[in-house]
């Protein structure tokens, strides 16, 4: 069943409250995916046994089942607004420079949102976990490739034992055979979520992994799978957004882990100065 077949249901012989309930719902999938059946009972108003009525009313087994319809109509309506919004956004501009500034405007303001609502404390967690890992793994298919790439520069300047892979199929594979109990495994989905990113989360996870997910949606598919997990609040008005987001983070746990070790990172560092100025690397 899908949402427009319960569309197409005759909802005004639905009795009054049950009547609410599923008009709401569809009305607003994007809310009601986040909330428990009590906390949507109470919002309505009505006891949670009317809920499981009136989805049984449209032909479906609980609260859950309906839940599970909703977040795969606002995972379609999302990934539709992403290219649809980003059509409507080259047409609709005739001035190059307005469309820079907005670009810069936005993320802007996507990066105040996300520090807003950033928890640092888990931000931490990530940072110690990939410190004490036998190996970290970064999976960040596609376009998010370049994000999985730059996070294996970076945090290699901390630590020795990073992996990112980019590749579907057979690199992937490669590293997800080698997946334990001491690894981490990141994986990275911003706009879209790949089927095999997900796998791959999924498979480290019952590998007894730790497992973290760095994504732009709070319904983002990776979040069963993942341990623990960082949000970057886009807001999709550009469809690379979440890029600069994604960016930023990876900074600040490369950060948070330099801090950590803060001993080894200034050795470190004084070592590719040292190296730099013998090689005559750049230009002075």
């Amino acid at each position: 069943m899908s949402t427009q077949q319960i569309k197409d249901i005759c909802i005004s012989k639905l009795s009054g409250k049950r009547k609410l309930v599923i008009q709401f719902a569809l009305d607003f999938p994007d809310k009601v995916v986040l909330m428990r059946m009590k906390e949507f009972a109470d919002h309505m108003g009505v006891n949670p046994a009317t809920i499981v009525k009136a989805c049984k009313a449209v032909g479906l087994n609980g609260f859950f089942e309906l839940k599970e319809l909703l977040k795969q109509e606002v995972q379609l309506t999302r990934v539709d607004s992403v290219f649809t919004g980003m059509i409507q956004e080259v047409k609709s501009q005739g001035n190059p420079q307005k469309v820079a500034q907005d670009a810069i405007l936005g993320d802007i303001m996507m990066l105040q949102k996300t520090y807003e609502t950033m928890e640092f404390d888990v931000m931490e967690k990530i940072a110690r976990a990939i410190i004490g890992s036998n190996h970290t793994y970064i999976v960040g298919l596609a376009h998010i490739g370049l994000v999985a790439r730059y996070m294996e520069r970076i945090c290699r300047s901390a630590v020795p034992q990073i992996h990112a892979s980019t590749e579907y199929h057979g690199e992937l594979f490669l590293n997800m055979d080698h997946f334990s109990e001491k690894d981490v495994v990141v994986g990275i989905c911003l706009d879209k979520c790949q089927n095999q990113t997900i796998d791959a989360l999924k498979f480290a996870k019952e590998r007894n992994a730790t497992t973290v997910a760095i994504v732009d949606s709070n319904l983002s598919p990776l979040l069963e799978h993942s341990d623990l997990s960082i949000l970057i609040n886009s807001s999709h008005s550009f469809y690379f957004g979440a890029m600069v987001g994604a960016y930023s983070v990876v900074n600040a746990i490369f950060y948070s882990m330099a801090n950590i070790l803060k001993e080894e990172t200034v050795a470190r560092f004084k070592f590719f100065r040292d190296m730099s100025e013998k090689q005559n690397i750049y230009k002075t």
